[in-house]
Order: structure tokens, then sequence, then C-alpha cells
């Protein structure tokens, strides 16, 4: 039975003559034309993920430059309401605003008083209170007296 398959027969018997050659041709075309489907494949598949990764670093870039935008306004709305308590705390005292210092309108308001505080301490009076920040503070008659006779007795 060895002998039948070395020299090309079939098992029953019969030759048959195998043109090697012919298959060869076969396989090798048939292999190109898989080696083509596939690298049109490949430049499909690479052209699809060139596309999906600068779609990617868009979308990043837009996530990161709105978390940049976002922050940045609630920076700005934080010092907006620092500002208008630092006003209101200043037109309710009498001290000028960059006097005051504080991060909420509480503390704002505890560093007022204590100044206040310290002031009359040092000078034996009270600031007056401004009722209106546009305008100068009223002062009572008997200060303006008192201060003037200081001023020229002697």
């Amino acid at each position: 039975m060895a002998e039948n398959q070395q020299s090309g027969q079939e098992p029953n018997g019969e030759s048959q003559d195998i043109d090697y050659k012919a298959k060869y041709e076969e396989a090798i075309a048939h292999s190109r034309e898989w080696e083509k489907r596939a690298k049109a494949n490949k430049t499909a598949a690479d052209e699809l993920e060139q596309l999906k990764q600068s779609q990617m670093s868009d979308a990043e870039k837009a996530a990161a430059k709105t978390a940049k935008l976002q922050k940045e306004l609630e920076e700005l709305k934080a010092e907006k309401q620092s500002n208008a308590w630092r006003s209101q705390v200043a037109s309710e005292t009498g001290l000028p605003a960059n006097l005051i210092t504080g991060s909420t309108l509480e503390e704002m308001q505890a560093n007022a008083k204590s100044i206040s505080e310290y002031v009359a301490a040092q000078t034996g009076r009270k600031l007056p209170e401004v009722k209106n920040p546009g305008k100068q503070p009223d002062v009572a008659p008997n200060d303006l007296l008192q201060f003037a006779s200081n001023v020229f007795s002697n």
C-alpha cells in the first residue's frame, strides 16, 4: 500500500496525473486575493481608528475647555459675591471696604466689628455709621465743637 501512495496511484489501483504546478498557481492566486482583501480591511480599519481618535481628542479638548471655563465662572461668581458682601459690610459699618477681610459675610462682619472696637478703644469714639455710602457721614455738632475747642484752646 505504501507503494501505491508513493507512485501517485489511487488506492483502487487507478493512476492519476496530478498537476502540482496548477495547484500551486491556484493556491498562490487564492492567497493573493485574500492578501488584497486583508490590506483593504487594514486600511479601512486604520482610517476608522484615526477618525475615532480625532473625534475623541476633540471631545476631550471640549471637555477640558468646558471644565476650565466652568472653574473660571465659579471663581468670578465667588469674587463678585465677596465684593458684594464687602460693600454691604462697609456701608453698614462705615469702614473702607479695603480694610474688611474674610471669605464669608459673617467673617467680614466680625472683622468689621473688631476693627470698630479697636478704633473705639484707641480713640474713645465710635465710628459714625454711613447710611448712604455716597455721602459723607454726619458729624454730631457736639463732636465738632469739642474738636474746635481742642484745636483752639491753649
